[in-house]
């Protein structure tokens, strides 16, 4: 693929938005990265593949941000991301053989039905966070973390996205972290999965290196920017503003499935 100066800027200023506000939420920015690609004339697979490149950036450049503010609870952190590595590798696999119109679909409902929650969530103001305190070390901590790292792992890997729209929810309304520290943990779980799902990905050949090296720019001022903005907000306020960025992201990947369906 051949790009201008026009290319590479707008790629640049993609990755520093979806970037800005995966990072705020806990998310990675895929869900916007995967469908503007596919938009600006990618294939989904490649487009999920590139955006992942992206992610992976983002995640390393936010999680050094937000570690010099938040600890990440250890326990748990090791509990997710186990799982998620070995899923992530699976769902970056299972890109390569399932066909497009499938998994634009995947992408819609997972980003749909993690917008419900969050959003039903944040208007009740419901808060069952432990605030400041860590999370216990117990059984019960290790099996949720464990299966929302598979889960959130294979999402990762199949649609391009963080793995943040299965894990956020999870460490807020099951596992009762603040939506500061659940965005934070989340940032910091997508890395080691991000590295593994590249990896397979390149791979197969389905990462776009002139369209991810500047996505990867613009994620680097993202990874920035992001969890300075999510700092400042409340948790009230940040928890809408997830429910919020989940929403309208479900919505456009709903229409874009709906539309390829009727094509």
């Amino acid at each position: 693929m051949n790009l201008t100066v026009y290319n590479v800027s707008l790629y640049v200023v993609v990755g520093l938005a979806a970037s800005a506000l995966g990072s705020m939420s806990g998310l990675g920015g895929g869900f916007i990265a995967v469908p503007t690609l596919y938009y600006l004339g990618l294939g989904p697979s490649f487009a999920v593949a590139t955006a992942k490149f992206m992610v992976m950036v983002n995640s390393l450049v936010s999680s050094i941000r937000y570690s010099k503010r938040l600890r990440p609870p250890l326990v748990l952190y090791a509990s997710v991301v186990a799982p998620m590595i070995a899923t992530s590798y699976l769902g970056a696999y299972l890109v390569s053989i399932v066909p497009p119109k499938p998994l634009a679909a995947t992408v819609s409902a997972v980003l749909l039905a993690g917008s419900v929650r969050l959003i039903v969530g944040a208007l009740r103001g419901r808060d069952s966070s432990r605030g400041g305190r860590d999370v216990p070390v117990n059984r019960h901590v290790v099996l949720v973390g464990s299966a929302s790292g598979a889960l959130s792992g294979l999402v990762a890997g199949l649609t391009g996205l963080g793995g943040g729209i299965v894990n956020v929810p999870v460490f807020m309304y099951v596992l009762g972290l603040t939506p500061h520290r659940a965005v934070s943990l989340s940032m910091a779980c997508i890395l080691p999965a991000a590295i593994t799902s590249v990896a397979r990905h390149v791979a197969d050949g389905r990462v776009v290196f002139n369209v991810a090296i500047p996505l990867a720019v613009g994620a680097v001022l993202g990874g920035w920017v992001g969890p300075r903005a999510a700092m400042k907000l409340s948790s009230r306020a940040l928890r809408t503003a997830i429910g919020i960025i989940i929403a309208a992201a479900s919505a456009r990947i709903l229409i874009e499935s709906v539309l390829t369906a009727l094509t």
